[in-house]
């Protein structure tokens, strides 16, 4: 998402090793296991970050913050907080033109994302997680059982009695289906 906001390519696999190693090392120090920030990232590009650089100035930030500022923390509503994030996050969310074209591509698809997107927001994370994925299983499943295609049938063509080629038609179940063609 934020590759195509700015227009960069992204290397899945650098994320994830980096992560990975994160995780590795951390279990040495006791450390709590590390994940990708899509809040905070959303946050730095709201502010205009450009550079890695920021990660030193949001480290100073949030160590002054968890040592001088802790009580002043307490006043701060949820609801406030949550405010931000969601602001510097709306960006980062599908406009109706896009969820449209996914409606286009794949209506059954989309309705699978529209209820994940809706049990997420009214239920729980994990409840939408599970939803998606045995919606998107037994679509799958269907797909599997019903696939999509023909039978092909091997046609021997003539012309002029002299010319003769074998050519595969789709077969239906009253036969072929072009009807000028004899099998």
């Amino acid at each position: 998402a934020f590759g195509r906001v700015n227009g960069y390519k992204i290397n899945p696999n650098q994320e994830l090793i980096a992560i990975g190693v994160t995780n590795t090392l951390g279990t040495i120090f006791h450390a709590y296991p590390a994940t990708g920030s899509f809040s905070r990232s959303a946050l730095k590009l709201k502010s205009g970050v450009r550079t890695p650089l920021a990660g030193i100035f949001t480290a100073m930030v949030v160590i002054v913050a968890l040592y001088g500022l802790t009580p002043a923390f307490y006043w701060i509503p949820s609801a406030g907080l949550s405010a931000v994030i969601i602001h510097a996050v709306a960006d980062l969310v599908a406009s109706p033109s896009q969820a449209f074209s996914y409606w286009r591509v794949s209506p059954l698809e989309f309705l699978i994302w529209l209820a994940a997107v809706l049990v997420t927001v009214f239920s729980s994370i994990e409840n939408g997680i599970y939803i998606s994925i045995s919606a998107s299983f037994a679509l799958l499943l269907v797909r599997v059982a019903h696939p999509r295609g023909y039978f092909l049938g091997k046609v021997t063509l003539t012309r002029n009695s002299t010319e003769s080629r074998e050519v595969f038609v789709p077969l239906r179940k009253d036969g072929v289906t072009n009807q000028y063609v004899k099998v």
